[in-house]
């Protein structure tokens, strides 16, 4: 009877160990990334979504700064710096069709100048006015001209708009440039496209010129796919200016596996008839809030409906993110696709990406997340090396804490921040508490009872064979 017991304490024993393991084996600290030596007291590194695979809060509220013996640092998280991008300006200017063979009275003229062809050769008028007597004349078009001879700065694209259809959704187009009508001289050639459906697009117009002030008076657009009954209708030279005003762009992919339901899960949260889709689920290891997602079909040519959805937990039902259109052609040599979709801050990291059917066995899509980059500012205490860690067992908010000290600090202070790179130190996923397995109190509580109850029968079975002996 007491080896009995004894071996009944001992299970009791290992499943209480088993419960509280996670809670009391692990660390309280523990460091992701590290930061060497620095010169100045004032230190400040990029965040990633990297640093999300580790927090169990999408806030960051457990991250902690501490330096060589483990103290804490003030610090504070803010929006990346800015990175340079461009704006561009845009300029009006005259473009003329020509057709081939074509004569004054048959001349297609849109503005500007007169323009005649004969034998091969264009001659250009001085005078510059619409001529309303032959505008209405209409003759196969050879090729446009485009007048830059007003045009006092360099160029470094053209962007032209023409109807959207079906027989002039790609365009391919030689361009060349000219100063005297006769002599060309060849610049490059490109395609063009324009997409459209369910009021969704996909537009590539753009021709990149890099052209100096005053190099070309003319240029030839040469259209020899999609060129038939193409009516262009705005040319503009375009123009980019570099501004410091974007933050750093954080982007990563995920790779997804074809999903078990093939039915979408729109229909099914709404109990109604079965709509057959190719639809594919993934799951990513961090909770980095995200404002944006894409899709990477790769090399398949696709233009039709696409429906995004995303949830927490696979216990949660999926929620709509996304539905519309999405492009994915090849334009020339390279293959392009709708912009990226704008989303309010999602932390969720299981998603599922609906198609048509159709591209079922074909396609592999990615799932692509945007974000903007943070950046962390720490005040150094010249006890390098300095670690950025997650407390796995705090209850406080560490951020807002250390945002408040921090804010303290550098009143009157004009810092000259020291930008350095933060080294990953690629901790175990597993010593996270995110990660770890969660036994609720309910779990714990029927495992208790159960084997108190298996435990109460042995004992009753091993008193009753004992009085069956002894009453033998």
């Amino acid at each position: 009877m007491s080896s009995i017991k004894k071996y009944l304490s001992i299970i009791g024993m290992a499943l209480g160990c088993s419960v509280g393991f996670s809670a009391l084996c692990s660390a309280e600290i523990i460091p992701v990334y590290k930061i060497d030596a620095t010169t100045g007291s004032y230190i400040q590194t990029t965040l990633t979504h990297d640093i999300y695979r580790y927090s169990a809060d999408a806030q960051l509220t457990d991250l902690v700064v501490t330096d060589q013996q483990g103290n804490k640092l003030p610090y504070r998280i803010s929006a990346s710096d800015t990175k340079v991008s461009v704006k561009t300006q845009q300029t009006p200017v005259r473009f003329f069709p020509v057709p081939v063979g074509a004569s004054p009275e048959t001349l297609l003229v849109l503005s500007s100048a007169s323009i005649r062809l004969d034998d091969n050769e264009i001659s250009v008028s001085v005078e510059k006015g619409n001529n309303t007597a032959i505008t209405g004349q209409t003759a196969p078009t050879d090729f446009y001209v485009v007048d830059l001879s007003d045009l006092k700065t360099h160029a470094d694209s053209l962007a032209i708009l023409w109807p959207i259809n079906d027989a002039h959704q790609y365009l391919e187009v030689e361009v060349s440039g000219t100063n005297d009508m006769t002599n060309w001289t060849p610049i490059t050639n490109t395609t063009l496209v324009q997409l459209q459906k369910e009021g969704e697009y996909l537009t590539r117009n753009k021709i990149a010129l890099n052209l100096s002030e005053m190099q070309y008076a003319y240029l030839r657009l040469k259209f020899t796919r999609g060129g038939d009954n193409l009516k262009l209708t705005s040319v503009h030279i375009e123009n980019t200016h570099q501004i410091a005003n974007t933050p750093a762009a954080d982007t990563w992919e995920v790779q997804g596996t074809l999903a078990e339901k093939q039915d979408s899960a729109m229909l099914a949260e709404r109990h109604t008839n079965h709509l057959p889709v190719a639809a594919w689920e993934f799951e990513r290891d961090d909770i980095a809030p995200v404002n944006k997602i894409s899709i990477d079909l790769g090399n398949i040519q696709y233009g039709d409906r696409i429906t995004i959805f995303s949830r927490h937990s696979s216990k949660q039902p999926w929620q709509l993110v996304h539905q519309g259109i999405w492009f994915n052609a090849q334009v020339g040599s390279e293959w392009q696709r709708s912009d990226a979709v704008s989303i309010y801050s999602n932390s969720d990291t299981q998603w599922r990406v609906e198609l048509n059917e159709l591209v079922r066995t074909s396609a592999k899509p990615t799932l692509v997340f945007h974000r903007t980059a943070q950046t962390l500012q720490f005040i150094a205490n010249n006890s390098a090396p300095y670690n950025i860690a997650i407390d796995n067992q705090t209850t406080t908010d560490h951020q807002a804490v250390s945002a408040q000290i921090f804010s303290q600090l550098m009143i009157g202070k004009d810092a000259q921040w020291e930008s350095v790179t933060a080294a990953p130190l690629n901790p175990d996923l597993d010593s996270f508490a995110r990660h770890q397995v969660h036994i609720s109190w309910k779990t714990i509580l029927f495992w208790l009872v159960l084997i108190s109850a298996v435990g109460a029968l042995v004992w009753v079975a091993v008193r009753l064979v004992g009085q069956m002996k002894h009453a033998q």
